[in-house]
C-alpha cells in the first residue's frame, strides 16, 4: 500500500505550496491570544444593558486571607520552602520542588 503512494505522480493541475503560503496557513491555524479573541468578538458594539467581559465589575476585596496553592500540583498549600519561599502541600511535593523547581538552589 505504501508503494502505491510513492508511485502516484502529481497531476499537472496541482501546485506545491510555497513557504509563504504554508506560513500564512499555519498562522491562521495558530492559537490566538485572549486579547485577539476579545477584539474579534467586538464587545464594544453590544448595547449597554448586555453584560460582557469588558463591563464586568470586580467585587470588593475579600475580608478573608488569601489562599495559597502548591507550586507543584496546585492543591491548597500549607508549607513554604525556606530557601525560595514557594509553597507546597506535602512531603512528596517538597521533594519534587527541591529536585526541580527551587530557584535559590540554582542561583
Amino acid at each position: 500500500m505504501l508503494v502505491l503512494a510513492y508511485t502516484q505522480k502529481r497531476s499537472k493541475g496541482t501546485k506545491r505550496k510555497t513557504r509563504q503560503a504554508k506560513a500564512l496557513e499555519n498562522a491562521r491555524k495558530a492559537p490566538r491570544t485572549f486579547l485577539e479573541l476579545l477584539h474579534e468578538a467586538n464587545l464594544e458594539s453590544l448595547p449597554p444593558h448586555v453584560p460582557s467581559y469588558l463591563r464586568a465589575a470586580v467585587g470588593p476585596p475579600s475580608s478573608t486571607s488569601r489562599r495559597h496553592f502548591c507550586s507543584v500540583c496546585g492543591f491548597t498549600a500549607g508549607y513554604t520552602c525556606v530557601t525560595c519561599g514557594m509553597r507546597f502541600c506535602s512531603c512528596r511535593c517538597q521533594n519534587i520542588h527541591n529536585d526541580t523547581r527551587c530557584m535559590k538552589c540554582v542561583a
